[in-house]
């Protein structure tokens, strides 16, 4: 009979750890780069949206007040020019921030919390995931409704 070896086969990491990003006071729920691999955007169950300037390791600008709410989910257009955010604590509105001028749109519809988002390839479209058991795709420019709501069975 053939042995068998148990001795596990040891994996090194190789992800090194290079700064810790401090700042958020409660569960970071979603994290998304921008499109120039310099910064990054979090959400947080401490209501806050937080930029990061990930050379510096160091906050560049904090969103409070966006929300009443846990932030959940983040995300940012491929071209840098939208920071999308969806909440829980029952806000029911992802809302599309321009970076460049610092417009907030709010995007209403649904008629429960918001825990995923994303934006399409070509920079124009929002999709919105809510515990209301419905997606709806968004125009990012008008904010208008384009598609949905689709709704999942129960």
């Amino acid at each position: 009979m053939a042995s068998t070896s148990t001795k596990a086969a040891t994996t090194k990491s190789i992800l090194t750890p290079t700064m810790t990003l401090k700042g958020h006071k409660e569960w970071i729920q979603s994290i998304s780069y921008f499109p120039d691999d310099q910064r990054m955007i979090s959400g947080s169950e401490d209501k806050t949206t937080r930029q990061w300037d990930l050379k510096a390791g160091k906050e560049i600008e904090e969103a409070r007040g966006v929300y009443e709410g846990w932030v959940w989910a983040v995300a940012v257009s491929r071209d840098g020019r939208w920071v999308v955010t969806g909440s829980g604590d029952f806000n029911r509105e992802p809302k599309a921030c321009e970076v460049e001028t610092g417009i907030v749109k709010t995007f209403k519809g649904h008629s429960d919390e918001i825990n995923s988002i994303d934006i399409s390839a070509d920079n124009t479209l929002l999709a919105s995931g809510s515990l209301d058991r419905t997606a709806r795709i968004w125009n990012l420019d008008t904010g208008k409704l384009v598609a949905g709501p689709f709704k999942s069975s129960s």
